[in-house]
C-alpha cells in the first residue's frame, strides 16, 4: 500500500513536470486575400498584426533605399512591399493616398504592434518636417534590429531557464525512485506515517515550485 502511494505521488509529480505547456495564444495567421493591382502591385490584406521587429526593420531599410534613389517618401511607401503581417494597415495608408490625402494625414493610424507604430511615427515626422528621410528610416531600422536582438536573447535565456526547471523538478523524483529501489533503509522510512507525509508534502512542493518557475519564465520571455 505504501509503495503504491509513493509510486502514485512520484508518477504524478513526474507527469506534471514533463507535461507540455499550452502554447501561448498568438494571433493566428489567416490566408491573405488578394485584391486587384494598385500602382503596379497587388494589395494583400492580412488579418493578423503579429509583426516582428525584424520584419518592420527590413521594410524601413527598403524604403530608405528607395528614397536614396531620388524617389519621394510617398512613392517609397507605395512601391515598397510591407511586411505580410501588417499589409492591411499599409494598404489603408495607400488607399488614403489614392483618395487624395496627404502622406502625413494618411499615416495617422495606430496599430497594436509597437514596432509598426515606431515606423509609422518616423514616417509621419518625415512627412511633416520634410528633409531627407533616409537617415531617420535607417535609425528606426537600427532600433528595431536592437529590439529583435533583445527578443532573441530573452528567448534563449528562457529556454535555458526552462531546461533548468525541468531538471530541478525531475531530479528529486528520480533520486527518490532510485533510493526506494536500492536502499532498504529508505524503504523502511517511507513505510512510516512520517515518511508518507514527507513524500506527499515533497511532491506538492515540487509541483508548486515547477508552476512558480514556469510562471516566472513565461513572464520574462514576453
Amino acid at each position: 500500500m505504501i509503495a503504491a502511494v509513493c509510486a502514485a505521488v512520484g508518477t504524478f509529480a513526474f507527469g506534471a513536470a514533463i507535461r507540455p505547456r499550452p502554447a501561448t495564444r498568438r494571433p493566428q495567421r489567416q490566408r491573405a486575400v488578394w485584391r486587384p493591382l494598385v500602382h503596379g502591385r497587388s494589395i494583400r490584406r492580412s488579418r493578423t498584426s503579429a509583426v516582428t521587429a525584424a520584419d518592420v526593420a527590413v521594410w524601413c531599410e527598403a524604403m530608405a533605399r528607395v528614397v536614396r534613389s531620388g524617389s519621394s517618401l510617398a512613392t517609397a511607401v507605395r512601391a515598397t512591399e510591407p511586411p505580410a503581417r501588417c499589409s492591411s494597415q499599409i494598404d489603408q495608408v495607400i488607399l488614403a493616398l489614392d483618395r487624395g490625402s496627404r502622406l502625413a494625414d494618411a499615416l495617422q493610424l495606430t496599430t497594436v504592434s509597437p514596432h509598426l507604430n515606431l515606423a509609422l511615427a518616423v514616417l509621419r515626422a518625415c512627412a511633416l518636417n520634410g528633409g531627407p528621410p533616409a537617415e531617420p528610416l535607417d535609425r528606426a531600422a537600427a532600433t528595431l534590429r536592437g529590439r529583435a536582438a533583445d527578443a532573441a536573447e530573452r528567448q534563449t535565456q528562457s529556454a535555458q531557464a526552462r531546461l533548468s526547471a525541468i531538471v530541478m523538478t525531475i531530479l528529486p523524483v528520480a533520486m527518490l525512485a532510485l533510493l526506494l529501489a536500492t536502499s532498504a533503509t529508505t524503504r523502511a522510512a517511507t513505510a512510516t506515517p512520517v515518511g508518507i507525509v514527507a513524500i506527499v508534502l515533497g511532491g506538492v512542493l515540487n509541483l508548486g515550485g515547477w508552476r512558480w518557475m514556469q510562471r516566472i519564465i513565461g513572464s520574462a520571455a514576453t
